[in-house]
Protein backbone atom coordinates (compact mmCIF):
# COMPACT_ATOMS: atom_id res chain seq x y z
CA UNK A 1 0.00 0.00 0.00
CA UNK A 2 2.67 2.22 0.12
CA UNK A 3 4.15 3.58 -3.10
CA UNK A 4 7.70 5.53 -3.64
CA UNK A 5 9.62 6.69 -6.33
CA UNK A 6 12.48 8.75 -7.31
CA UNK A 7 13.31 11.10 -9.66
CA UNK A 8 16.00 13.58 -10.43
CA UNK A 9 15.13 17.60 -11.27
CA UNK A 10 16.26 20.97 -10.84
CA UNK A 11 15.15 20.35 -7.27
CA UNK A 12 17.37 17.76 -7.08
CA UNK A 13 16.76 14.04 -5.83
CA UNK A 14 13.29 13.55 -3.78
CA UNK A 15 11.00 10.73 -3.21
CA UNK A 16 7.48 10.30 -2.89
CA UNK A 17 6.75 8.62 0.56
CA UNK A 18 2.88 8.11 0.41
CA UNK A 19 1.19 7.01 3.73
CA UNK A 20 -1.49 5.15 4.11
CA UNK A 21 -3.37 5.08 7.26
CA UNK A 22 -6.89 4.93 9.54
CA UNK A 23 -9.36 8.36 9.25
CA UNK A 24 -8.01 10.29 12.72
CA UNK A 25 -5.12 8.17 12.94
CA UNK A 26 -1.56 10.17 13.72
CA UNK A 27 0.92 10.05 10.94
CA UNK A 28 4.04 9.18 13.63
CA UNK A 29 6.78 11.91 12.61
CA UNK A 30 7.15 14.74 14.52
CA UNK A 31 8.85 17.97 12.62
CA UNK A 32 11.01 21.14 13.16
CA UNK A 33 11.71 23.99 10.97
CA UNK A 34 14.60 23.94 8.80
CA UNK A 35 15.98 27.14 10.13
CA UNK A 36 17.86 30.01 8.92
CA UNK A 37 20.55 29.75 6.46
CA UNK A 38 19.07 26.26 4.90
CA UNK A 39 19.03 26.21 1.17
CA UNK A 40 15.15 25.20 1.42
CA UNK A 41 13.17 26.57 3.74
CA UNK A 42 10.59 24.37 4.73
CA UNK A 43 10.65 21.47 8.11
CA UNK A 44 12.99 18.47 8.81
CA UNK A 45 11.72 15.05 10.15
CA UNK A 46 12.80 15.13 13.63
CA UNK A 47 11.32 12.05 15.29
CA UNK A 48 9.87 8.86 13.85
CA UNK A 49 7.40 6.86 16.22
CA UNK A 50 7.80 2.96 16.24
CA UNK A 51 4.95 1.17 14.68
CA UNK A 52 3.29 4.32 13.36
CA UNK A 53 2.05 4.92 9.34
CA UNK A 54 5.10 6.85 8.58
CA UNK A 55 7.15 4.20 10.40
CA UNK A 56 5.73 1.78 7.88
CA UNK A 57 6.96 3.19 4.91
CA UNK A 58 10.73 2.36 5.42
CA UNK A 59 11.33 5.64 3.40
CA UNK A 60 10.33 8.51 6.03
CA UNK A 61 13.68 9.53 7.81
CA UNK A 62 15.40 12.11 10.79
CA UNK A 63 16.95 14.44 8.53
CA UNK A 64 14.48 14.64 5.62
CA UNK A 65 12.92 17.76 4.29
CA UNK A 66 9.44 18.02 3.21
CA UNK A 67 8.86 20.04 0.00
CA UNK A 68 5.27 19.39 -0.92
CA UNK A 69 2.82 17.46 1.02
CA UNK A 70 -0.54 16.18 -1.02
CA UNK A 71 0.08 18.92 -3.72
CA UNK A 72 0.53 21.75 -2.32
CA UNK A 73 4.52 23.29 -1.47
CA UNK A 74 5.69 23.99 1.99
CA UNK A 75 8.84 25.47 0.80
CA UNK A 76 8.64 29.07 2.65
CA UNK A 77 5.78 28.54 4.70
CA UNK A 78 6.10 29.08 8.21
CA UNK A 79 6.23 26.25 11.08
CA UNK A 80 3.02 26.85 12.50
CA UNK A 81 1.18 26.81 8.84
CA UNK A 82 2.87 23.59 7.55
CA UNK A 83 2.00 22.13 10.91
CA UNK A 84 -1.33 23.53 10.68
CA UNK A 85 -1.99 22.01 7.46
CA UNK A 86 -0.72 18.72 8.03
CA UNK A 87 -3.14 18.68 11.18
CA UNK A 88 -5.57 19.50 8.43
CA UNK A 89 -5.02 16.42 7.00
CA UNK A 90 -5.69 13.55 10.12
CA UNK A 91 -8.76 12.76 8.70
CA UNK A 92 -7.48 11.66 5.51
CA UNK A 93 -5.86 7.81 4.84
CA UNK A 94 -3.87 8.75 1.85
CA UNK A 95 -1.15 10.96 2.28
CA UNK A 96 1.73 11.52 -0.35
CA UNK A 97 4.66 14.01 0.32
CA UNK A 98 8.04 15.05 -1.51
CA UNK A 99 10.45 14.63 0.30
CA UNK A 100 14.31 15.44 0.21
CA UNK A 101 16.73 12.61 1.89
CA UNK A 102 19.42 13.61 3.96
CA UNK A 103 20.97 13.08 6.98
CA UNK A 104 20.18 15.26 10.23
CA UNK A 105 24.25 15.56 10.49
CA UNK A 106 26.11 18.68 8.77
CA UNK A 107 30.02 18.40 8.31
CA UNK A 108 31.32 21.50 8.03
CA UNK A 109 35.06 22.39 6.76
CA UNK A 110 36.53 25.90 8.40
CA UNK A 111 39.73 27.30 7.11
CA UNK A 112 41.22 29.63 9.98
CA UNK A 113 44.79 30.93 8.44
CA UNK A 114 45.79 32.29 11.74
CA UNK A 115 44.24 32.90 15.31
CA UNK A 116 43.30 36.70 14.26
CA UNK A 117 40.66 35.95 12.32
CA UNK A 118 37.83 35.17 14.07
CA UNK A 119 35.56 31.84 13.04
CA UNK A 120 32.46 34.09 13.48
CA UNK A 121 29.92 32.31 15.64
CA UNK A 122 29.15 32.44 19.20
CA UNK A 123 28.85 28.82 21.31
CA UNK A 124 26.99 27.78 24.31
CA UNK A 125 27.19 24.57 25.94
CA UNK A 126 28.03 23.49 22.46
CA UNK A 127 25.20 25.18 20.98
CA UNK A 128 25.65 27.81 18.08
CA UNK A 129 23.44 30.48 19.01
CA UNK A 130 25.10 33.85 16.94
CA UNK A 131 26.85 33.76 13.48
CA UNK A 132 28.43 37.11 11.93
CA UNK A 133 27.00 37.40 8.39
CA UNK A 134 30.37 36.61 6.14
CA UNK A 135 32.44 35.07 8.52
CA UNK A 136 34.93 32.40 8.07
CA UNK A 137 32.01 30.14 10.09
CA UNK A 138 28.77 31.72 7.69
CA UNK A 139 30.94 31.20 4.77
CA UNK A 140 31.83 27.08 5.61
CA UNK A 141 27.56 26.61 6.02
CA UNK A 142 27.72 26.79 10.41
CA UNK A 143 23.91 27.27 11.56
CA UNK A 144 22.43 28.91 14.15
CA UNK A 145 20.22 26.35 15.99
CA UNK A 146 22.96 23.42 15.94
CA UNK A 147 24.56 21.43 18.43
CA UNK A 148 28.61 20.62 17.56
CA UNK A 149 28.23 17.01 18.23
CA UNK A 150 32.18 16.67 16.81
CA UNK A 151 35.34 18.71 16.20
CA UNK A 152 38.05 17.12 13.95
CA UNK A 153 36.89 13.77 14.53
CA UNK A 154 36.50 13.96 18.80
CA UNK A 155 33.22 14.01 19.79
CA UNK A 156 32.19 16.92 21.48
CA UNK A 157 29.21 15.52 23.08
CA UNK A 158 30.08 14.98 26.61
CA UNK A 159 32.60 18.06 26.65
CA UNK A 160 31.76 21.06 29.18
CA UNK A 161 31.26 24.75 27.46
CA UNK A 162 34.91 25.59 28.74
CA UNK A 163 36.32 22.90 26.79
CA UNK A 164 34.13 23.24 23.45
CA UNK A 165 34.94 26.71 23.04
CA UNK A 166 38.96 26.29 23.94
CA UNK A 167 39.18 23.88 20.90
CA UNK A 168 37.17 26.41 18.49
CA UNK A 169 39.77 29.57 20.47
CA UNK A 170 43.20 28.13 19.55
CA UNK A 171 42.56 26.13 16.55
CA UNK A 172 44.22 27.22 13.33
CA UNK A 173 44.23 25.05 10.20
CA UNK A 174 41.56 23.07 8.98
CA UNK A 175 38.78 22.71 11.79
CA UNK A 176 36.20 19.95 10.96
CA UNK A 177 32.70 20.42 12.49
CA UNK A 178 30.25 17.77 13.03
CA UNK A 179 26.72 19.30 14.04
CA UNK A 180 22.92 18.48 14.00
CA UNK A 181 19.53 20.59 14.77
CA UNK A 182 19.98 21.35 18.77
CA UNK A 183 16.35 19.91 18.78
CA UNK A 184 17.16 16.95 16.80
CA UNK A 185 20.44 16.10 19.94
CA UNK A 186 17.70 17.21 22.91
CA UNK A 187 15.53 14.36 21.04
CA UNK A 188 17.83 12.05 20.79
CA UNK A 189 19.13 12.26 24.44
CA UNK A 190 15.61 12.56 25.61
CA UNK A 191 15.99 15.96 27.01
CA UNK A 192 12.98 16.45 25.30
CA UNK A 193 9.58 14.78 24.19
CA UNK A 194 9.00 15.02 20.14
CA UNK A 195 5.63 16.05 19.08
CA UNK A 196 4.07 13.63 16.89
CA UNK A 197 1.38 14.67 14.16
Amino acid sequence: AVVSTQSTGDQGKHVTVTIIKRPQEALGFALISSGPGSIIPTVIVSSIRPASPAYKTELLNVGNQLLEINGRSLVGLSYEAIISYIRSLLPSTKIEMQVVPGSPVLVIELIRPDLKYPLGFSVKDGHITTLVRGSIGERAGVRVGHRIIAINGESTVTLDHDSIAGILLSETGKLLLKTMPSQIFNLMLGLEEPEYL
